[in-house]
């Protein structure tokens, strides 16, 4: 990272509120609604603001639970349940909860806040800027490189190149390949049936890439794992699969944000200048925290 340069901090809001909804106590509005995962939303995003004073910042949230990944693979996270019910009206205030915080909001139909999250990191570099993005989702790790860091959102450290390499044995940059191929249950993206992250850190990191390993599957016998011999059939056999689950763990960097971002500016932080102003935060019953 460059220290000279401005950052644009991008954090993860559907995931603060699911979060939030597991961890805070039970906090009612004065009609009795469900109030305590906006709650913990906005002392998260305080949280943030207080530790890092960010000039530039973005919140992302989840449009909804279908995306083009499901009509890529129809089966995409269908392994999860709907969000608790309780908690579907708190994520549609949410937004709205943050913009009066001074913070720009975005969702966008058929995409994830993943997307979102890769978008605007990708528009900060082109701008100059470095880019944070505190997010829990490892598929955001493959955007690693000298200008973009995820941010642990619990912690609030960075994760770097290396912490990849430890936790992964891969590069950022190799991390979409090693997820396509040793697939990923919590996303149900299939991969190919037999090879384990065990498997797929030893091919991707001797052929390079899964492209390579897919233009000539007999290499693979060549790798030091067990089983190697076999591997060649099985990816002859997965090919199908493991090319959809390389569309699937494709992050979409240039999603058309919504609202539209024109210039830098739309994304700075612009402090709320009275607690007046906070409509949404009253009516919920509910304390503005400190921001700074």
């Amino acid at each position: 990272m460059t220290p000279s340069r401005s950052v644009l901090y991008v954090l993860d809001g559907t995931a603060a509120c699911f979060r939030a909804w597991f961890s805070v106590p039970p906090t009612m509005a004065p009609d009795g609604t469900e109030v305590g995962a906006l709650s913990g939303l906005a002392s998260w995003i305080a949280r943030v603001l207080r530790r890092f004073h960010p000039t530039y910042i973005a919140i992302v949230f989840d449009a909804g639970t279908w995306t083009f990944r499901n009509e890529i693979w129809p089966d995409y996270k269908a392994n999860r349940g709907e969000p608790p019910e309780e908690l579907v009206p708190q994520l549609a205030l949410a937004p709205d909860l943050v913009r009066e915080m001074g913070c720009p909001a975005f969702s966008l139909d058929g995409h994830e806040a993943d997307d979102l999250i890769a978008t605007l990191a990708r528009r900060a570099v082109q701008a100059g800027l470095d880019a944070r993005l505190l997010t829990p989702d490892k598929d955001v790790m493959q955007l690693i490189d000298d200008h973009v860091r995820v941010v642990d959102p619990k912690d609030l450290e960075e994760r770097g190149p290396d912490y990849v390499q430890d936790k992964f044995g891969v590069t950022p940059a190799q991390l979409g390949d090693f997820l396509a191929l040793a697939g990923d249950p919590t996303d149900n993206i299939p991969g190919i049936r037999g090879i384990g992250a065990k498997t797929a850190q030893a091919l991707i990191t001797a052929l390079g890439s899964l492209d390579a390993l897919l233009e000539d599957p007999d290499r693979a016998a060549e790798v030091d794992v067990r089983g190697a011999r076999t591997l060649p059939d099985r990816i002859r056999e997965g090919l199908d699969d493991v090319r959809i689950s390389q569309r699937l763990v494709k992050l979409d960097e240039e999603a058309p944000l919504e609202p539209p971002v024109s210039r830098l500016g739309d994304l700075r932080w612009r402090p709320p200048a009275a607690a007046a102003e906070a409509v949404l935060f009253a009516r919920l019953g509910l304390r503005m925290p400190p921001l700074g």
